[in-house]
């Protein structure tokens, strides 16, 4: 039996932490320990903690430390690098050059979405995450239309990157669940209470949905201004139909999503949101924008609708039509478990991560022997 590719993973906060490259990681995570024989053994360590905005300074410095003890002592094969904009780019830029220096080779996994338009000035970790990428044995992004973003942002070949979608576990096999008749239409949105998240645009659409539609109650399970929320809720008379949680941990999130009927993301800007991957397991109708690679999993009119960020009305009435239509949601609920089982599981995922992983793996090898 070949040896296990070893690799060490870095990201952001920990397999604990609170987003969604944390969740997609810890999916790996799991199904990696249940599956040794797949070939595949992982360390996990946080580049950036839990701080919000510039805090993220205070840790990096010791993660840095034990990242070079880790990578020059555990004789990793790859240093999988999550990478995404900004601050990220910096941090990435740093840890690639120790594993360079260590002849440890790297695969950047790209999750950024704000990037700047055309005549804007550019900011300093554009050049930085250009070299970041140049120097990676691989490159990962998590659909075509990335793909052919980045490579014609930066005027690389797109057949420098690799396309893997984000997958999750399979946590609904009996989805979608069958709903009593009368009661309330149950929408789920998961993210942090931000207007990049349309989470604003959201509530303001709940409160222009009509008065006579069927009963319906929507759950905000994510961080931020919770109270604010709540206050905004009581002003708009939606207190009996909203309710915010506030962070929800991973075991308590998931029989929301399979209690769902309607999973909404009205964000701004998304990569692969690992939220409506979920949602599409759980066997939920979903309602999201068309950014980045969200079409990959919302297929307009088969299992969803796509609405405009920051546009209340139209969220409202993609909503009150999915409330006021039984027979069309519930056939967008088993389309979507559909879609998730056919391109969305995990395995597939895990997969795919091992055949870059081979394939740089490879690369490195001809050119070290000259081949």
């Amino acid at each position: 039996m070949p040896a296990a590719i070893r690799v060490l993973c870095i990201v952001p906060r920990g397999l604990k932490g609170r987003g969604g490259i944390e969740t997609l990681f810890s999916h790996v995570d799991e199904e990696l320990r249940a599956h040794p024989e797949l070939g595949l053994e992982m360390d996990f360590l946080a580049s950036r903690g839990d701080a919000s905005g510039a805090g993220w300074v205070l840790h990096f410095p010791f993660a840095f430390l034990r990242y070079v003890w880790m990578v020059a002592t555990r004789r990793y094969d790859i240093v999988h690098l999550n990478a995404a904009t900004n601050a990220s780019a910096w941090r990435k830029w740093m840890m690639q050059g120790v594993a360079r220096l260590l002849g440890v080779a790297t695969v950047v996994h790209f999750h950024g979405s704000a990037f700047p338009k055309p005549g804007e000035k550019q900011p300093g970790w554009v050049p930085v995450l250009r070299q970041v990428f140049e120097r990676a044995s691989a490159i990962i992004v998590l659909g075509n239309y990335w793909r052919e973003f980045v490579a014609r942002f930066y005027g690389m070949p797109v057949e420098h990157f690799d396309v893997v979608a984000n997958g999750v576990a399979d946590f609904a096999p009996d989805a979608p669940l069958p709903r009593e008749a009368g009661t309330p239409v149950r929408l789920l949105f998961a993210g942090n209470l931000t207007d990049a998240k349309g989470a604003g645009a959201l509530l303001q659409a709940l409160s222009l949905l009509p008065a006579d539609l069927p009963g319906w109650h929507m759950t905000f399970a994510g961080t931020g201004d919770v109270q604010g929320f709540r206050d905004e809720a009581a002003r708009l008379g939606l207190s009996q139909q909203a309710e915010f949680t506030g962070w929800v941990a991973r075991d308590a999130i998931l029989p929301l999503y399979r209690q769902a009927d309607i999973v909404v993301l009205p964000s701004r800007n998304e990569v692969l949101p690992v939220c409506l991957l979920e949602g599409a397991c759980a066997g939920a109708a979903l309602v999201a924008t068309p950014v980045g690679s969200v079409p990959d999993v919302l297929h307009e009119g088969e299992n969803g609708l796509l609405i405009r960020p920051d546009d209340p009305g139209n969220i409202a009435e993609a909503l009150g039509l999915l409330i006021a239509d039984t027979g069309r949601r519930e056939a967008f609920r088993n389309t979507s478990r559909a879609i998730y089982k056919d391109r969305f599981g995990l395995e597939s995922m895990v997969a795919a991560l091992k055949s870059v992983y081979s394939k740089a793996l490879e690369g490195r090898k001809q050119r070290f022997s000259g081949v």
